[in-house]
């Protein structure tokens, strides 16, 4: 009950940070570009980085306290997302069809564009990410059997922001305005590295304390981006995104373990030692 609390409290503060980061955003695109789309001097400019990486530090500082309090995350990927009852089952489902439903979207929605191939990769990805991500939770409420295909699941998010960063590259290779696209492509290398380290728990090398902070960062920076103007479909696979990390990181707070304080032999002095 104890690490439920702590889930529900940290879940808060992820997504309360991206709320208050995607408003910095939209204030930013509102206020600090002007009618020819051009960056202008802006405190919006500091505003907005300062505060990703003051959530970043907030983040930091959750993770330094479960390892203090010895708090850590199972190696076992069976234990570290244990997530069993109604509830999860429905929100994993969910979570999944969102990501399905914005690929699908995407893939009518790019038809005209210019960088129309690379978004059908992107789609086609995002909508296998979709169907991966309840599949790789699901399993962990049962022993596991075939391992090698859970590998290949957790690989698709994976492949899904690698073509997103190449994809965004090419969108904006002529854009000279880099704060226009410079903060997705830095949500897009941050979700990379946290479904990363998500799938190390099924290629047997899990780095929990790791995977707990990527995943807040991802969350709230997942969120952040959405501020942007895109294709529908790419915002709802960002959105699903978040949703995929903040389920995560709740799953692994709540499956936390304690390590016993390990025993110290009382301090005697030379004539007892003698």
């Amino acid at each position: 009950m104890q690490m439920e609390k702590k889930s529900l409290e940290i879940t808060c503060y992820v997504c309360g940070a991206g709320a208050f980061s995607v408003f910095l955003r939209w204030l930013q695109d509102q206020l600090a570009f002007n009618d020819a789309g051009l960056a202008e001097k802006s405190v919006f400019h500091f505003l907005v980085p300062m505060f990703v990486l003051a959530s970043a530090f907030v983040f930091l500082r959750f993770v330094d306290g479960f390892k203090a309090r010895r708090f850590y995350v199972p190696d076992d990927f069976n234990e570290a997302f244990r997530n069993e009852g109604k509830l999860y089952t429905f929100l994993r489902w969910a979570i999944g069809l969102i990501m399905c439903l914005g690929a699908i979207m995407l893939l009518v929605q790019c038809e005209v564009d210019k960088q129309a191939n690379f978004l059908r990769v992107l789609s086609i990805f995002g909508f296998l990410s979709g169907l991966s991500y309840p599949i790789l939770l699901s399993a962990a409420n049962k022993p596991v059997k075939n391992s090698g295909l859970l590998c290949i699941l957790s690989l698709m998010p994976i492949l899904l922001f690698a073509v997103w960063l190449i994809t965004c590259y090419k969108m904006n290779d002529i854009n000279s305005v880099v704060w226009s696209f410079s903060i997705e492509i830095i949500t897009v290398i941050v979700a990379m590295l946290a479904f990363f380290r998500i799938a190390g728990f099924f290629f047997g090398v899990p780095m929990g304390n790791r995977s707990m902070f990527l995943a807040m960062l991802c969350g709230s920076m997942c969120i952040m981006v959405i501020a942007d103007e895109r294709y529908m479909g790419m915002q709802m696979m960002f959105l699903s995104a978040s949703f995929q990390m903040i389920l995560y990181n709740w799953i692994m707070i709540k499956n936390l373990r304690q390590r016993k304080a390990q025993y110290e032999a009382p301090m005697d002095d030379g004539f007892e030692r003698l």
